[in-house]
């Protein structure tokens, strides 16, 4: 093997090693509410105040700013929708949890406020 291949090799290795465990994927309203007709695990990872405020049917409140202490206490085995209020803290609580191996995310792209532009209906 060439030098060339070689260096090739050993960096397309060390790409690979070094590249997130788990993923996740955007998703929008009208996804988000068929799964939660379908009794999927849904968080909102706003604070309790805002949950308080709004939430998506059936939603459990796990905020970001605690995501080490409950991180792992989600099924890996099923699919998990995040959401906030803007996709913000959603899409960092996602590639949290796709450092710690889950491959079954959903982050809510636009959150709440998305939500609330297409008309969906939340609990109070």
């Amino acid at each position: 093997m060439t030098r060339r291949a070689l260096l090739g090799f050993f960096a397309l290795l060390a790409l690979v090693a070094c590249e997130p465990r788990g993923s996740y994927q955007n998703i929008g309203p009208q996804e988000l509410y068929q799964a939660v007709d379908q009794g999927a695990v849904v968080v909102d990872v706003r604070t309790p105040q805002e949950f308080a405020e709004g939430h998506v049917p059936g939603a459990i409140n796990l905020p970001v700013e605690a995501i080490p202490q409950w991180a792992d206490t989600l099924p890996k085995d099923k699919p998990v929708y995040l959401y906030c209020r803007s996709g913000n803290r959603s899409r960092q609580a996602a590639e949290y949890l796709k450092r710690k191996g889950y491959t079954n995310l959903y982050n809510l792209e636009g959150g709440i406020l998305a939500i609330q532009r297409e008309g969906f209906p939340l609990v109070r």
